[in-house]
């Protein structure tokens, strides 16, 4: 009998993959070998459920055909989506279910190069949420005389209803900063001033969230309110994926363009 050089496959998988219920996920697997790929090469995949003391085999794919376990839960939820030829195994599988919880193996095979142990990828299914997008209107410039109140308009659409959860951020950056300051959050009816601010006690609460208004107001301007302001709402489950921005312009008294 002869013996025949065996050489270890190195197979690549993410330790730890978090997938949304109901959603598709493609389950990555890679490798490297030192041998062509052949007519030989395959891949087996298998899964140990959470809780279960061992794996079952539920994949395998050779020769261009892929096979799946009668008797695994997938049913017609697995499907390949690898290429042997760029060395990808990598399966996908639709509609995750919460029972889809566990360990899965990767085990690459490409005679003579075997795998000296298969990769492993733990799959964690977490309940789906739905987020979208709340639409928040500002108007882009506004040009205020100094000493006077200004009213930083901020409305807002949402296919939610107004809830408890329902917030309001107010930001500023001044002229000259790099980067913008917190100053104002409105929650449940109350509004939280941040002490460190030039405002000091000139902010006050404009909106009303029932209309989907979320303004607020400055008063008695001065110069060094000059800046760009940020208004940014959040009614789970919709949230603004950018707030948006008001440039605030002081102008001496009698001289405002508009």
């Amino acid at each position: 009998m002869s013996l025949v050089r065996v050489s270890a496959l190195d197979v690549k998988t993410p330790e730890e993959l978090f997938v949304e219920n109901e959603m598709e996920t493609r389950l990555p697997c890679t490798f490297s070998s030192s041998e062509v790929i052949s007519s030989l090469a395959s891949v087996s995949w298998s899964v140990q459920p959470e809780g279960a003391t061992t794996p079952i085999s539920f994949f395998y794919y050779s020769q261009g055909n892929a096979y799946l376990g009668k008797d695994t839960p997938f049913k017609n939820r697995i499907s390949w989506t690898g290429d042997l030829n760029k060395k990808d195994a990598s399966v996908s599988i639709a509609n995750v279910q919460f029972q889809d919880n566990g360990t899965y193996f990767c085990d690459v095979k490409n005679p003579p190069d075997v795998v000296a142990k298969p990769g492993e990828i733990r799959l964690r299914v977490g309940q789906r949420v739905i987020v979208s997008a709340v639409d928040v209107k500002t108007p882009e410039e506004l040009f205020v005389e100094n000493g006077t109140e200004a009213r930083l308009p901020c409305t807002f659409s949402s296919s939610e209803v107004i809830s408890s959860a329902t917030s309001v951020s107010w930001s500023v950056q001044p002229e000259g900063a790099t980067a913008p300051i917190s100053f104002f959050y409105y929650s449940q009816g109350n509004a939280y001033l941040r002490k460190d601010t030039p405002f000091k006690n000139r902010i006050s609460w404009t909106g009303d969230l029932n209309k989907k208004d979320a303004s607020v107001s400055i008063a008695n301007v001065q110069f060094q309110d000059n800046g760009t302001y940020f208004c940014d709402v959040k009614n789970p489950p919709d949230i603004v994926f950018m707030p948006v921005e008001i440039r605030l312009r002081v102008v001496q008294r009698g001289t405002s363009p508009h």
